[in-house]
């Protein structure tokens, strides 16, 4: 419950923040609201026990892994508006995410050829999500300016190291080796949250001027990123302005 706690206030400052961005750039600071809020409300329901399904070795609650999926959808959006990487790439980081973290889950409730085949799939989403991360991403964020690339190197590595935490968790847990009893995995697994998700929020909040750059040429999500209701005009439109 702690953590909950902690996290909430955290999504407080957060919100604090962001509406001290300009207003075309607040919406990447929302992002960060919503994937620490996620994290905290996911922390608070399994403090009570909500939804929770026996596994090897231990009840786990599915609250966890919905928290996270809603927490990786906000950071694979800002991931991909920053990047300026575009739909198809920005879901490939989110599928690839929710294939390692629910895969994940799937191996602890699985057993034999059928948890075999499901670590396997997670291997080989990691390595997507490496690759997009590294190669993709990394190539289309070099054509936008040095502020948005800056950013997004820090948000990359930040994003590589928790996912490296919470899979050595997974293979060490309860429910696959043992070698972490459920309460010390939990107060692990609540650092790393902690790093993510505090540090994913302060490096989007400092870096106003890539969210004004980016809110400004990126259209990512029609409704959140549509230049015009910001009241900013790009390309062909700034073109026009200027000769009326």
């Amino acid at each position: 419950m702690t953590t909950s706690v902690l996290l909430g206030l955290v999504a407080v400052a957060f919100l604090v923040g962001t509406l001290r961005l300009p207003p075309q750039a607040r919406r990447y600071g929302y992002a960060t609201v919503l994937a620490c809020g996620a994290i905290s409300v996911k922390y608070a329901l399994m403090s009570a026990e909500v939804w929770t399904i026996s596994t090897t070795g231990t009840d786990e609650s599915i609250v966890r892994f919905v928290g996270y999926t809603v927490a990786w959808g906000a950071i694979s959006y800002v991931l991909g508006s920053v990047a300026d990487a575009g739909r198809l790439k920005t879901a490939g980081v989110f599928v690839c995410s929710l294939t390692t973290l629910w895969g994940t889950f799937a191996s602890w409730v699985l057993s034999g050829t059928a948890e075999t085949a499901v670590s396997l799939i997670v291997l080989l989403a990691l390595i997507g999500l490496v690759y997009l991360l590294f190669g993709a991403l990394s190539r289309t964020v070099v054509t936008t300016s040095d502020h948005r690339e800056l950013l997004y190197t820090k948000l990359k590595f930040l994003v590589l190291l928790a996912w490296a935490g919470l899979l050595v968790l997974g293979v060490v847990s309860a429910q696959n080796l043992g070698l972490l009893g459920g309460f010390v995995g939990l107060v692990t697994g609540s650092y790393v949250d902690l790093i993510l998700f505090v540090g994913f929020g302060g490096l989007v909040l400092r870096n106003a001027t890539a969210l004004e750059e980016t809110a400004a040429s990126t259209v990512l999500v029609s409704f959140l990123d549509d230049p015009e209701a910001d009241g900013t005009a790009t390309g062909v439109e700034q073109d026009v302005d200027a000769s009326t």
